[in-house]
């Protein structure tokens, strides 16, 4: 109990030190402003974030769009070094191609250059984002995002699938860190969507990246589109090219049936234009990636292979290490506390060494029989510890009976399924593990120390009888020398 509690205490102290120090670090940041509170700031939207703006930007550059303008004029904004506060301007429209809005840009129209950034758009008709950035949300009758300004999408939004004409491969831009409301929605490949997508009336017609859910009456998912969370749609089916990808589920808000109608277009039809009846269908039909809607079942159904691969591997460890496995089990009883401690410190002083030997040319070998070592080490470590559980819980319950091997096969299984428990299940795992690991590492080490003096002193006494050779072999050469003169 006290080698625990200086442990302990140890754990306690650095983290302790640790914390106080990112504190101090990112507090004197602040205070002076630097990189590191900056980044934090423009990541998180705090209040401090307009610190550079005012340190960098003359005031005279900061103003605010109140003015009234005429009835369908164009504003333009394309000065690189512009920051406005916000733009409200309902009856205008407004053109930025450089320079940045903190907050809200509210115009009947609102077009968004490469190089400009701005806080939301709220727009009466359409939203164009053409390789820009919004931090919040954007909403619009129609909303348009692209990677870059291409004169074609001006008028009628086209959804190209060859959209990078000239064959370069762009960096993906586009970015809407918020969520995208309007009536008809379209994203080209290479944009990114971070919340979510659409209403439960949009149209949507998607080719970009979409980490939240795409809601709308109406959807279609191009070849290039990725939706990580759920498709959900009140029409009965949802259109998709070869090679999109739904990473959620795809529902029907009414809990009817979903049809999949993979499709192939031109390339220039929106979703205005596609109905069933003009859809054609390639041949052969490729595959169209979807998670199942069934959650539960595919996990239970994945779960089935994990387990008997679990199975087979400890069952085929326990068996070539019986006895090392039988020894660790003693260690694990008997001193449980130390094998936890030697696993933490065979992992923490392990995984550098294998990587500084990694890095050089003649270590490598030794760092990938390290590496073997470690994972052998807590595969036989692991089929101890669930042969002891296997152990004590058939005795708690009474089943003193139960054979060896089914002792074990209880073992495992009650291991395994810990790792459906959140947090909880997870630490008891790595608890278990380390208790493993550390068991057969205070078995391996003293083996390995003997072995290795016991190489060197074989080296030392082949090296003495070498140099003995080479002296004998020497002295008739002298003694015939001697009779000579």
């Amino acid at each position: 109990m006290s080698a625990f509690k200086t442990v302990w205490k140890f754990l306690l102290k650095w983290t302790a030190i640790l914390a106080v120090t990112a504190a101090l670090v990112v507090g004197f940041s602040f205070l002076e402003r630097g990189y590191l509170a900056k980044e934090i700031s423009f990541a998180l939207h705090l209040p401090t974030e307009e610190w550079w703006l005012d340190k960098n930007i003359p005031p005279v550059q900061r103003r605010d769009i109140t003015t009234p303008v005429q009835e369908d004029e164009w504003h333009y904004i394309q000065n690189n070094n512009e920051i406005l506060s916000e733009i409200k301007e309902p009856n205008k429209r407004v053109r930025i191609e450089q320079g940045r809005v903190i907050g809200t840009v509210q115009a009947k129209e609102v077009h968004l250059g490469e190089d400009a950034q701005v806080g939301s758009i709220l727009a009466t008709e359409q939203a164009a984002i053409y390789g820009g950035s919004v931090k919040q949300n954007v909403q619009g009758a129609r909303v348009l995002l692209a990677p870059y300004y291409n004169p074609e999408l001006e008028n009628n939004m086209p959804r190209r699938a060859d959209y990078y004409s000239d064959g370069e491969e762009r960096k993906t831009k586009g970015i809407v860190y918020g969520n995208i409301i309007g009536g008809e929605i379209t994203t080209l490949p290479g944009t990114s969507v971070l919340g979510q997508v659409g209403t439960p009336e949009s149209q949507l017609d998607l080719a970009g990246t979409v980490q939240g859910n795409a809601t709308g009456r109406q959807v279609i998912l191009r070849s290039t589109a990725v939706i990580h969370g759920d498709v959900i749609t009140s029409s009965e089916s949802v259109m998709m090219e070869p090679g999109a990808s739904v990473q959620g589920r795809i529902i029907n808000s009414d809990n009817k049936p979903i049809k999949i109608v993979k499709v192939e277009t031109d390339g220039v039809d929106t979703y205005r234009n596609i109905s069933p009846e003009r859809v054609h269908y390639p041949q052969p039909a490729e595959q169209v990636i979807v998670r199942d809607n069934n959650t539960i079942f595919t996990l239970v159904l994945l779960w089935i292979p994990v387990l008997l691969g679990i199975l087979a591997t400890l069952f085929i460890t326990y068996g070539f290490f019986t006895k090392d496995a039988t020894t660790s089990i003693e260690n694990i009883s008997g001193q449980p506390l130390r094998s936890i401690w030697l696993g933490f410190v065979s992992v923490a002083l392990g995984l550098p060494l294998m990587f500084l030997l990694f890095i050089s040319i003649i270590g490598i070998p030794v760092s990938i029989s390290l590496g073997i070592a470690l994972i052998l080490a807590s595969l036989v470590g692991l089929s101890g510890v669930c042969q002891k559980i296997g152990q004590k819980v058939s005795a708690a319950f009474g089943l003193n009976s139960l054979s060896q091997i089914k002792e074990m096969l209880l073992g495992i299984l009650l291991v395994a399924h810990l790792i459906w428990i959140p947090i909880l299940g997870w630490i008891v795992l790595l608890v278990l593990w380390l208790m493993g690991l550390g068991s057969v590492t205070m078995l391996w080490w003293p083996r390995l120390k003997t072995r290795w003096q016991s190489w060197r002193q074989s080296r030392k006494t082949r090296d003495t009888g070498n140099q003995s050779e080479t002296a004998v072999e020497e002295e008739p050469k002298d003694s015939d020398e001697n009779k000579l003169l």
